[in-house]
């Protein structure tokens, strides 16, 4: 069981054979992307979202982005579509093969997502040394990354050094509380 098969389940009975075909061809095409529910519909995601596929009342929707659609304009004949939507009836059969050319269409569109790494916020030497004298150093350095710089930073910018000692004492306080970040709940993950 997924959650796409769980939706699956849950479609109309009119739905089933063209969202059950298109989900089987959609695991063959896209066997590395990972299966969500995106925006209430079946996702194939892979860094971001590939294509999004749905049961509507008379036609299933298939979501592939714009690109595609601009692409095989030529091929989609008299189907309904819109900017990044194309409609299959379901009184027709589906069209294995235009989906095949539209995925295929927009694995040539999707660019990888390369992440922005940002430097370590230094530690300054006052900073340090409170996180020493109040035993928090450990407590500090197991806070995730951006939680780390976000705090260094947004002490830093403060433009009085009043602001600057309150942001401080508040790093301070949910470091000692632990499972506070910016006035906001939080919790380590559980591995």
């Amino acid at each position: 069981m997924t959650v796409i098969t769980d939706y699956l389940d849950q479609a109309p009975a009119e739905a089933q054979p063209h969202l059950r075909a298109t989900y089987a061809l959609l695991k063959q095409l896209l066997p590395d992307a990972e299966e969500r529910i995106s925006y209430g519909m079946p996702t194939f995601w892979q860094q971001h979202n590939l294509v999004h596929f749905m049961a509507n009342k008379h036609h299933m929707g298939f979501y592939p982005t714009a690109e595609p659609l601009v692409d095989l304009a030529d091929e989609i004949g008299d189907f309904k579509h819109s900017k990044g939507a194309i409609q299959f009836p379901y009184d027709q059969p589906l069209p294995t093969a235009l989906i095949k050319k539209l995925v295929a269409s927009r694995l040539a569109h999707h660019e990888p997502v390369t992440r922005i790494t940002r430097p370590d916020e230094p530690v300054p030497a006052h900073i340090q040394q409170l996180l020493t004298a109040k035993q928090l150093t450990a407590v500090f350095e197991a806070r995730p990354k951006y939680q780390r710089n976000d705090y260094l930073r947004w002490i830093r910018q403060a433009k009085r050094e009043e602001t600057r000692e309150k942001r401080l004492q508040q790093m301070i306080a949910e470091l000692t509380v632990g499972n506070l970040y910016m006035k906001m709940e939080w919790h380590t993950k559980s591995k």
